[in-house]
């Protein structure tokens, strides 16, 4: 579409949205362009729900999530974290342009003429049996699922099409039907948008970095319950590796086979790092976080009063409403950040029929204010669900 001149990278995505939109207000919605969310870095919080068949609750529509969920937690540009809300949006700009189900749009675009005739999007549901079975960390089936971000992760593909997707990104000529981006627009979709301290960076839904002996890489890894990917792709080398997993626990074991092949290649191949987040150290409290801190949690339909208290780099609570304060565990700092963990009830729908009250925090620095997001984990494998946290500062 960009390449169509429907649309730019670096529109708002507000710009392309219809009824409901990306607001703050830790951050300027104008900053979460078309280019920032495709490299998570428009300030959007994480996000997974899935939904089994028998459920009584059915995933949200795409205004739905964004009316409930689509809260900028930081800065847009500001930082990385990875967004299914991102594409979430994205998806719904692509059919607002097109007046076509992004499935359908997808399956016309791109999987046909790129010759993809063993991938299908999850609304394809007469090719589901097809699909490899997916299972937990013990070897369990999970049932079929969806989820509440079809953008980011319904799309089904078999090793060989996901082979044959590289060599269309590595410029490979499969046939005049698949020429639906030009050289200049491939380039364009591994240009660095943000990059952590490492040299990693993230670009439009790929992942940039070098190995040991300065190896240019591009890559990207999946997963979900049940599923767990890799794929990498040296452009110097025409080379590139895939490997699907169909277990929740297989991440570590696709990474050492693509470490296998990649080195039989290149005998100096090593991994580069696979995140621009900086990396994470014990936290030490500075001034600019010391003290009692106080305002609110929003998002999922909830809006409650916070209050946080930072005693020292190892000492902290966090309250939720009018509930006795817990202890923040494993603080650490994350560059200018601070992350920890602790519990509590989020009076949302989603988090209190998920059970979930394990809590991340994430929090940052930003016009004299606490900024960032509580992650609430569930029993169910995988569950994420974000609440925005705004702070101001009480006493020092």
């Amino acid at each position: 579409m960009v390449a169509e001149g429907k649309l730019s990278l670096d529109d708002p995505v507000n710009t392309h949205l219809q009824k409901n939109k990306i607001i703050g207000p830790n951050g300027n919605p104008d900053g979460a362009t078309i280019r920032r969310l495709g490299a998570h870095a428009g300030g959007l919080p994480s996000m997974f729900e899935h939904f089994f068949a028998d459920e009584a609750t059915k995933p949200p529509s795409p205004d739905v999530l964004l009316r409930d969920y689509g809260r900028l937690a930081f800065a847009p540009g500001s930082c990385y974290e990875y967004s299914n809300i991102g594409y979430s949006a994205l998806g719904a700009v692509a059919e607002k342009i097109t007046g076509m189900e992004f499935g359908t749009l997808l399956t016309r675009r791109v999987l046909k003429p790129l010759g993809l005739h063993d991938s299908f999007f999850g609304t394809g549901m007469l090719r589901l049996k097809t699909s490899a079975g997916r299972y937990d960390d013990s070897g369990n089936p999970i049932p079929y699922y969806t989820t509440s971000t079809p953008p980011s992760g319904e799309l089904y593909a078999s090793g060989h099409d996901l082979a044959r997707f590289a060599m269309f990104n590595l410029k490979h000529d499969l046939g005049p039907q698949s020429r639906i981006l030009n050289s200049h627009w491939i380039d364009e979709l591994k240009q660095p948008v943000f990059a952590g301290t490492s040299g990693t960076a993230t670009t439009f839904g790929w992942f940039s970095g070098k190995t040991k002996s300065r190896v240019r890489t591009v890559f990207k890894g999946g997963g979900q319950p049940g599923v767990a990917t890799m794929m990498y792709m040296i452009p110097s080398e025409n080379l590139a590796c895939v490997v699907l997993t169909n277990r929740s626990d297989g991440r570590e074991f696709a990474l050492g086979i693509c470490d296998q092949i990649l080195a039989t290649i290149l005998p100096q191949w090593t991994r580069p790092d696979e995140t621009p987040s900086p990396s994470r150290s014990p936290f030490t409290a500075t001034p600019e976080f010391l003290g009692r801190w106080e305002g609110v949690l929003a998002d999922g339909g909830a809006e409650m009063r916070v209050r946080l208290e930072i005693k020292s780099s190892d000492t902290a609570t966090l309250a939720l409403a009018d509930t006795p304060a817990e202890k923040i565990e494993e603080m650490q700092s994350e560059g200018p950040g601070l992350t920890g963990k602790t519990v509590g009830i989020i009076q949302s729908a989603d988090a209190i029929r998920n059970e979930a009250t394990n809590l991340s925090v994430k929090l940052m620095t930003q016009d004299g204010k606490l900024v960032g997001r509580i992650l609430a984990s569930a029993k169910s494998p995988g569950t994420l669900l974000p609440y925005v946290l705004t702070l101001n500062r009480k006493s020092a």
